[in-house]
């Protein structure tokens, strides 16, 4: 490949990236807010209507509205900068950041590695790969995984306690889920950073090719 070829090539990629970035980005802070929209009103629901769950009233109710207005400032905070076209290269990580932090700090009010919210650190994975940015995958899959750890931390340690977490089975987090749940996060990552590698491959016009077989 010439110096040319490759220079053109590079600046493809990098207006994609730049371009596409900032529309990826877009898109899940529109679908940041959609969940943020979704979750808090069946949270609603559960406290005002159903009231079948007498653990979702009181203080978290009160943690879990305050979540959700620091979620919601964040979300608005972005759509500025979006909207303004302001799209500074370590956005896409405080946003990120944003997120792990946000979604650990609801989870440790909603029971922690219990909680059946513990999935959406998947969501934080998938959402990296629309900003076609690799490092971004690494840095949310292996955010995500320490966000799961620190949460299996606080709950053997504070929430249950070490000595009732190893005597009681009951109470216990299976070392084997443990390990599944964090394989399956790293295998998430793997497949985002393959989607942002394909779409690099379409972008320098080298993708996948599939020989033709020859006619006896």
């Amino acid at each position: 490949m010439s110096i040319a070829r490759a220079n053109s090539v590079g600046d493809a990629w990098a207006a994609a990236r730049r371009l596409e970035g900032w529309a990826g980005e877009a898109r899940v802070n529109l679908v940041r807010v959609a969940a943020i929209l979704a979750f808090y009103a069946h949270h609603l629901l559960n406290v005002y209507v159903f009231r079948d769950d007498p653990t979702v009233i009181g203080p978290f109710h009160v943690a879990t509205t305050a979540v959700a207005v620091a979620w919601a400032i964040l979300a608005f905070a972005i759509y500025y900068l979006l909207s303004h076209r302001q799209v500074w290269p370590v956005l896409k990580y405080a946003a990120t950041a944003g997120d792990l932090a946000l979604l650990t700090l609801l989870l440790a009010q909603a029971g922690g590695v219990k909680s059946p919210l513990v999935v959406l650190y998947f969501l934080v994975i998938a959402a990296a790969a629309l900003r076609l940015s690799l490092p971004l995958v690494y840095a949310a899959t292996l955010g995500s995984i320490a966000c799961y750890l620190f949460l299996l931390g606080a709950y053997a340690w504070f929430q249950v306690g070490w000595e009732e977490y190893y005597s009681n089975p009951l109470v216990r987090i299976p070392r084997t889920q443990q390990v599944i749940f964090v394989l399956g996060l790293a295998t998430a990552g793997f497949l985002a950073g393959q989607t942002v590698r394909q779409a690099r491959r379409l972008v320098r016009g080298y993708p996948v090719s599939i020989p033709q077989g020859r006619e006896d």
